[in-house]
């Protein structure tokens, strides 16, 4: 009745995926809810007829992870005296020497031969292995890299997770940084909006969050730590970087993302979009959920 709460809703872990899920509550016809709830904890199903697929993003690579503050950014800047970000894409005005050293060789290493490693959840990407090979497709307003990438998608999918880096600062913060679109075939798509802090992550340092003057709704995701190769979701073991942040992550880190996808339709593109300026979007790895029939 109006006013009134309905009685609990409960939905089986069995049928939910890790990370984050649609829900949908109707009757008679008419929906009620149309909202997503996330559940990092939850394991891959175990269910026969769900299979895990990798995207071959070896094509569209386009540069290693550990080059995202080698770079020097230069345009477009403002034509003016401002306090701009240094050239290298990290630091403040009062430290513009900030230079943290990414390194992937825990990642590679994690990976092996095999070409491939699986989280803690059950959810496997696939990765290069080998040394000084292109290990990321970067995007950025900046001119460094094209803006958007297309990557072409077969098939329906029920799921799909992104292992990202890239970078981010306080001025990009409660906005949208940059996009992960799925395009099916009959013109329709899904998206992901990449919000710092919520769901985009900078490469060199976790978060802090106390819940009062820094705090987030959405849960902590996976972190995969690129030096070391531990994929954790609470780390303790921090570094300093001078002038610029107590959390920094030895070698920096990667983060899992997810987006649910409509099972029903065919799809045809993922596209990788940088929205804000000043930062650099990162795709390492795609895993689609797909159902065996």
């Amino acid at each position: 009745p109006a006013h009134h709460h309905s009685s609990e809703v409960k939905i089986p872990a069995a049928q939910l995926f890790p990370g984050t899920n649609r829900i949908e509550i109707s009757t008679n016809g008419y929906i009620l809810a149309d909202t997503c709830i996330i559940n990092r904890k939850l394991k891959f199903p175990a269910n026969k007829k769900i299979y895990p697929e990798y995207v071959n993003l070896t094509d569209y690579f386009n540069d290693k992870v550990t080059r995202i503050f080698k770079n020097k950014y230069l345009f477009p800047r403002p034509d003016v005296p401002t306090l701009q970000l240094p050239e290298q894409g990290i630091g403040n005005w009062a430290y513009p020497l900030v230079n943290p050293v990414m390194d992937d060789s825990g990642l590679r290493k994690l990976a092996g031969r095999k070409g491939y490693f699986t989280l803690p959840n059950g959810i496997p990407f696939s990765t290069p292995w080998k040394e000084n090979v292109a290990n990321v497709i970067f995007t950025s307003m900046w001119n460094n890299y094209p803006d958007k990438i297309m990557i072409p998608l077969h098939g329906s999918a029920i799921h799909a997770y992104f292992l990202m880096a890239g970078s981010t600062n306080p001025m990009q913060s409660r906005i949208t940084n940059g996009e992960m679109i799925v395009h099916y075939t009959d013109g329709s798509s899904d998206s992901l909006l990449l919000k710092n802090p919520g769901t985009w992550w900078p490469i060199e340092q976790d978060y802090s969050y106390d819940q009062y003057a820094f705090h987030c709704v959405v849960p902590v995701p996976w972190r995969v730590h690129l030096q070391t190769g531990l994929i954790t979701r609470h780390f303790n073991h921090y570094t300093s970087i001078k002038g610029f942040t107590d959390l920094a992550i030895p070698g920096g880190a990667a983060t899992v993302l997810n987006m649910p996808l409509n099972k029903n339709k065919t799809l045809q593109s993922l596209e990788l979009k940088a929205v804000a300026n000043d930062v650099v979007i990162g795709l390492m790895g795609v895993t689609l959920l797909r159902n065996k029939n």
